[in-house]
């Protein structure tokens, strides 16, 4: 018993000590093991940092070496993003998740990623929920929104335009067509929901501003001319491919777009904003805190000064990166992909013509295909298990291993080097 007893605690100091990983993803994940060596498929690992962009995803071993013992781990490397979110909600508040998930903090510029939810949540009063899964290797995807209780709603007679919302949970249901004229404000602490199968008409030009909450389902109509902006701490939920207007943003702490078809949209200043399963032509954004794209089509991407983005599987023709922005990318598709201002990228399993460094930025990635890579002006590239046709460097750095790279040019302030 006792030598059973002492085992047991060996293993578990071993284990507490060591400070070993099971998942890795494409962060680096610091290793804790004093007085040992280590080494992840073989290869030493230095200043004890394993990074998952740096090998295929799966099953791998990490061996500690030391001078009487050794340790053998399975580790799983994993840069995949998880699927959508499934759930069902019990009326009337009741949520119920098949698996955890983490909410979207949306009031934030900061730290989006917070509260844990194994199971069930309830719904919000007067603001949606917006949550996402998060995998053992922190890979971020199905990102879902869950509209505010309808415990509390009431529904708006349809004889005169859409006013008077200031403090309520406001219905426009089948009672439809809604008519709007002019500016219609939604403030704060207020809610504007549609149901499905309701029409809007706008007599001239017609705007509804949300400064609080905007919830916009499938299969609504629209007639006329019709803008949605959202400013202040409001809240916008539009999807279907039913509406062809103007959207916009100068402020607001949620923004999010599903399943629409659109051509021009400017977004600024806002918290947090959601674009997925859409089409769009074109779309610029800055001054964002937290961007998602996700499994969507988007012609011309501009982005400027965003604090976040993660973009998993978009087909883009140009995207224009710039200011101090950090970028998370799995799939995309791009005729050109220019990012600067010391920005930070990684990017997996993509597709890109021709990939453009600038100005300091440092760039991390494994399994894409480039048919140009260029870095410029104190650049840093790390590749893995990379396709490059051709390959230019100007005052810059690239890192390669298992890659495979066509032609080469760079200048004698550059460097092209195994890692």
């Amino acid at each position: 018993m006792k030598k059973i007893v002492f085992l047991l605690l060996f293993f578990c100091v071993i284990s507490f000590s060591l400070n070993v990983p099971h998942y890795i993803g494409k962060r680096d994940v610091v290793v804790e093991f004093e007085d040992l060596l280590g080494f992840f498929d073989g290869i030493p690992i230095p200043n004890k940092v394993i990074n998952g962009l740096d090998f295929e995803d799966g099953a791998h071993s990490l061996r500690l070496v030391g001078s009487y013992q050794e340790f053998l781990f399975k580790v799983v490397v994993d840069t995949i993003p998880p699927t959508d979110v499934q759930f069902t909600i019990r009326e009337p508040n009741f949520v119920i998740f098949e698996r955890p998930v983490w909410e979207v903090n949306y009031k934030s510029r900061l730290s989006f990623f917070g509260k844990k939810f194994e199971k069930t949540t309830k719904r919000y009063d007067k603001l949606p929920l917006v949550v996402c899964s998060k995998d053992e290797a922190e890979n971020l995807g199905g990102f879902l929104y869950i509209p505010p209780s309808v415990e509390n709603i009431t529904p708006l007679d349809s004889k005169t335009p859409v006013s008077g919302i200031l403090g309520k949970n406001i219905l426009l249901n089948s009672q439809s067509p809604y008519k709007i004229v002019g500016k219609v404000l939604i403030p704060e602490n207020s809610v504007l929901f549609f149901e499905g199968g309701v029409e809007l008409k706008s007599i001239g030009i017609g705007e509804i501003v949300s400064k609080g909450t905007v919830y916009i389902p499938d299969n609504v109509k629209f007639t006329g001319n019709i803008k949605f902006s959202v400013e202040g701490n409001g809240t916008f939920y539009i999807e279907g491919r039913q509406f062809d207007g103007e959207i916009s943003s100068n402020g607001g702490s949620l923004l999010f777009l599903k399943n629409v078809e659109l051509q021009d949209i400017n977004l600024s200043k806002t918290n947090v904003v959601i674009v997925k399963n859409s089409t769009l032509r074109n779309l610029k954004v800055s001054h964002v805190g937290l961007l998602v794209l996700e499994n969507s089509t988007i012609t011309e991407l501009d982005i400027k000064n965003t604090r976040s983005v993660i973009v998993n599987n978009v087909n883009t023709v140009n995207v224009n990166v710039e200011g101090l922005t950090s970028i998370d990318v799995f799939s995309i598709n791009a005729e050109t992909f220019t990012i600067s201002d010391f920005s930070h990228i990684t990017m997996v399993y993509s597709n890109v013509k021709r990939l453009s460094l600038k100005r300091g930025t440092y760039f991390r990635g494994k399994k894409n295909t480039f048919y140009f890579l260029r870095l410029e002006m104190y650049s840093i590239a790390n590749v893995f298990g990379t396709n490059v046709g051709k390959v230019e460097l100007i005052k810059s750095r690239c890192y390669n291993r298992l890659s495979e790279f066509g032609e080469v040019n760079k200048d004698s302030f550059s460097l092209l080097e195994d890692y």
